[in-house]
C-alpha cells in the first residue's frame, strides 16, 4: 500500500511539475483576439437558447423530501445555529452568509474553522442554488444536499463534532427543538435524529433560490436584457463559456479540468482524484454555477482571485487560446450581471432560536 501511495503521488508530482514548466513558457504568450460578430440591433433566436433552459426554479423540489412548513421552519433555524459547532461558536450562516448571496465576507481567500488560525482548502461556494447541482462540493464527493450538511458538521476545522450522537445532543438538551422536531417529521419514532437535522436544512436550502432578469429572458421577455447585455450573451458564447457554463444553473452539471488549451498555472490540489482515486480526474473540479457570480467573490476553488474580470481573462486564455478586446470584456460582465437575482429576503429573514429567550 505504501509503495502504491509513493508511485500515485510520484506520478503526481511529474505531471504537476510539467504542466506548471509549460505554463512558465506559454502563460505570457500574446494571442488573438476572439473574433464575435453582431449587428446594432442584435437578436437572439429560441434555438441558441436551448442550452440554458429551463429557467431556475422558485423552489428546487426533490421527491424524495417533501416540503413542509414545519421542515422548512426548522431548517431555517438550523442554519443560524450555533450550537451546531463543537463549541457553539459556528453556524452554517457563519460561512454562507444569505444576505450577502450565500458567501464568505472574510477577506481571505478561504474561511477559517473552529480554531481559527487554519483555514480550508476550498473557496467557500455559496449555497444559493446550489441544491440543483448534480453533487456538492467542488470535488462532487457528495451526490445530494440532504446529505451534504453531514460533512461540515462531522469535520474537525469546521463544525468540529466527532460523532453524530454529539451534534443530536447539543440540540436534545433543548426541550423545543424536541418539540420542533416531532411536527416536523411526526411518523418518525425518534424524530430529533442526525438523518433529520440534514433533511431539514436540506428541505430549507432547496427555497434558496435567485430567479434573474435572465430567467424573464428565458421566459420569452425580450426586453428583459439590454442591447449591450444581449450582446455580452454572444461574446459568453463565442468565447466558449457555454461549454461548460451551461443549463439552468449556468454550471454545477460536470466535473472539468482547467486548461483545455493552454495548461493551468500552479494546480496542486488533486480536485476530483481524492474522491475517485482515478489518475483522469486528477485536477478536476466541479464546474461552479455562474449564478450569482459578480456578488460571489473570491473566485476559483482555492479563491485565488478576487476580480471576475481577471477571471474572465484567464477563461479565455486557458480554455479558448484568445484574449477579449475591452469592449468584449464590457459586454460579457454585463451580461454576466444580469444573472445576478433578488435575495428571498422574508425567507431568509434570521429566526428566533429555541432556548434563546
Amino acid at each position: 500500500m505504501k509503495r502504491l501511495c509513493r508511485n500515485n503521488y510520484s506520478w503526481i508530482s511529474t505531471h504537476v511539475f510539467v504542466a506548471m514548466a509549460i505554463c512558465s513558457c506559454s502563460y505570457e504568450r500574446e494571442l488573438p483576439l476572439l473574433e464575435v460578430e453582431f449587428g446594432q440591433d442584435p437578436e437572439v433566436t429560441a434555438e441558441s437558447l436551448q442550452d440554458f433552459l429551463p429557467p431556475l426554479p422558485r423552489v428546487i423540489e426533490s421527491p424524495d423530501n417533501p416540503r413542509t412548513a414545519a421542515k422548512i421552519d426548522l431548517g431555517r433555524i438550523l442554519f443560524f445555529e450555533r450550537r451546531l459547532s463543537e463549541d457553539s461558536t459556528t453556524s452554517c450562516q457563519t460561512c454562507h452568509d444569505l444576505q450577502n448571496y450565500g458567501r464568505d465576507l472574510d477577506v481571505f481567500t478561504t474561511s477559517p474553522g473552529l480554531d481559527r488560525s487554519r483555514r480550508g482548502l476550498r473557496n467557500t461556494p455559496t449555497v444559493y442554488n446550489v441544491a440543483g447541482h448534480f453533487s456538492m462540493f467542488w470535488d462532487g464527493r457528495i451526490k445530494k444536499i440532504e446529505h451534504q450538511a453531514a460533512a461540515p458538521l462531522l469535520n474537525p476545522m469546521e463544525m468540529g463534532f466527532k460523532t453524530r450522537q454529539e451534534v443530536v445532543q447539543a440540540l436534545a438538551t433543548t426541550p423545543d427543538y424536541i418539540e420542533l422536531f416531532t411536527g416536523a417529521f411526526p411518523e418518525d419514532d425518534e424524530p430529533l435524529s442526525f438523518e433529520n437535522i440534514c433533511t431539514a436544512l436540506a428541505t430549507f436550502e432547496r427555497g434558496l433560490t435567485t430567479p434573474s432578469r435572465w430567467d424573464m429572458f428565458l421566459k420569452g421577455d425580450r426586453n428583459a436584457l439590454t442591447k449591450d447585455e444581449i450582446r455580452g450573451f454572444f461574446v459568453f458564447k463565442e468565447a466558449g463559456c457555454a461549454r461548460c457554463h451551461k443549463g439552468t444553473y449556468m454550471g454545477g452539471q460536470t466535473f472539468v479540468r482547467l486548461g483545455r488549451v493552454i495548461p493551468w498555472p500552479e494546480e496542486v490540489d488533486p480536485g476530483r482524484f481524492s474522491v475517485t482515486r482515478n489518475k483522469a480526474d486528477y485536477g478536476k473540479f466541479k464546474v461552479p454555477s455562474l449564478r450569482n457570480v459578480t456578488q460571489t467573490k473570491p473566485y476559483l476553488h482555492d479563491g485565488r482571485e478576487p476580480s471576475l474580470k481577471k477571471v474572465v481573462e484567464m477563461m479565455a486564455r486557458h480554455e479558448k487560446g484568445r484574449t477579449l478586446s475591452k469592449l468584449q470584456m464590457n459586454y460579457l460582465l454585463q451580461f454576466l450581471e444580469t444573472l445576478t437575482g433578488s435575495l428571498p429576503l422574508e425567507y431568509i429573514r434570521e429566526p428566533d432560536l429555541p432556548g434563546n429567550h
